[in-house]
């Protein structure tokens, strides 16, 4: 299955753990499968700090998903039962919201700038999705 990636941008501003607020931010993801009427068949994988959002599949790029044996029709996480979504934290160099970004307050990119992300702000972005 070819997989592509979503962004969605964020316009309200993210206080983030450390004391600093991003103004404004986007988040990288993708999803497998149909999210029910109810919502009960989410499931969100949660990558390593260094992976991207693409779990499953293959990407724009032709790169298999790291946890393609385990996404898919079929598989244990079998996505004709289960919605399954892949997100990008904030501080990735995968597309969402980072160093590599545009600081609004600077005009220029955040590069060491870029506030320290903790794991409670990445739950938040996570839900936020």
């Amino acid at each position: 299955m070819i997989v592509t990636p979503q962004t969605q941008r964020f316009t309200e501003p993210l206080p983030l753990k450390s004391g600093a607020v991003l103004p404004a931010y986007e988040l990288v993801y993708e999803t497998y499968g149909t999210l029910n009427a109810d919502k009960s068949n989410a499931v969100l994988i949660c990558h390593a700090l260094n992976a991207s959002h693409h779990v499953a599949g293959i990407d724009e790029h032709g790169q298999v998903g790291w946890w393609d044996n385990l996404v898919g029709p079929g598989k244990p996480l079998d996505t004709d039962r289960f919605f399954v979504i892949g997100v990008n934290n904030p501080g990735s160099c995968f597309g969402s919201t980072g160093p590599m970004h545009i600081n609004a307050a600077t005009g220029k990119p955040y590069g060491a700038d870029f506030p320290v992300i903790t794991v409670a702000d990445m739950v938040r972005t996570e839900r936020a999705v």
